[in-house]
């Protein structure tokens, strides 16, 4: 009688352990991936290789700053991790909009033998500081939409802030200043046009790319802006995704301007990580 009752009790325990296997395969054969998520969040660890390229000029005379690169004469960082946080949202069938934001700052000291930067000429030791903030937003269009591709056009803007500054002993205006700090700073809207595209190769895995582009002469500024990213997106869950890309960042800057007169050539290439989140 006791056999009987562990023979039933075991058969019992197996037979549920076999139907909750079998619930969780069903449940996971009946897993959906969500196509197009209405709103998503993208928050992105991005670390680039970085090669600035300046000249800041007197703003009160024709005298012309030393062309300087950033890495090599200010000692700033050629690598660093750059954060970033970008919103997406769908607005209908085929609009989208996206706003994205990404800062990188860096400070460094070094030795120069003589530099002109603006008003002052530097020597000895200098301590340098350089900070740009990156403001994205953009509004697509798909041309091209189904279950498993699409293609489309983007118009918007970026906007850079940068901030650069330089402190150190300097002669200005003819006299010595044991310390002295030169600060320039200008912020620069750029409008752009571009493309993008998306394409799902499997139920979890996804690529996608874009583009955006700026040439522009008006007034006191010349600036050219090349923006571009490709990546690949796991979906771990059906809201919830893990990817891996290449982003690419070229800005150039030649401006006569009050608060900046110059030329800024700033440019970041490399891989980055990202976690994403759609509903």
């Amino acid at each position: 009688m006791r056999s009987s009752r562990q023979f039933s009790t075991h058969g019992l325990l197996t037979a549920a352990l076999a139907c909750g296997a079998s619930g969780a395969m069903a449940q996971a054969q009946g897993l959906t991936f969500q196509q197009d998520p209405r709103v998503w969040l993208q928050l992105s660890a991005f670390r680039p290789s970085v090669d600035t390229n300046l000249r800041v000029d007197d703003t009160d005379s024709v005298l012309r700053g030393t062309p300087l690169n950033g890495e090599d004469d200010f000692g700033l960082a050629g690598h660093k991790t750059v954060p970033a946080a970008l919103l997406g949202v769908r607005m209908g069938e085929r609009w989208r909009a996206e706003f994205e934001y990404f800062s990188l700052n860096r400070s460094a000291n070094a030795t120069t033998s003589g530099l002109r930067f603006g008003d002052a000429q530097f020597s000895a030791n200098i301590d340098t500081r350089m900070r740009t903030r990156t403001y994205r937003l953009s509004a697509g269009y798909s041309f091209l939409k189904d279950a498993d591709r699409e293609a489309g056009l983007l118009v918007g803007a970026h906007v850079t802030d940068a901030l650069i500054s330089v402190r150190g002993a300097a002669i200005v205006n003819g006299q010595f200043v044991g310390a002295f700090t030169e600060r320039r700073s200008e912020t620069v809207p750029a409008p752009t046009i571009g493309v993008y595209g998306n394409y799902r190769i499997a139920p979890r895995w996804e690529l996608n790319g874009r583009i955006d582009l700026f040439k522009l002469n008006v007034g006191d500024y010349d600036g050219r802006l090349v923006n571009l990213q490709a990546n690949a997106l796991y979906r771990v869950t059906p809201n919830v995704g893990v990817g891996l890309g290449w982003r690419y960042h070229d800005l150039r800057v030649d401006a006569d301007a009050r608060n900046f007169s110059g030329e800024l050539n700033y440019r970041m290439s490399g891989p980055q990580l990202f976690l994403q989140a759609g509903f």
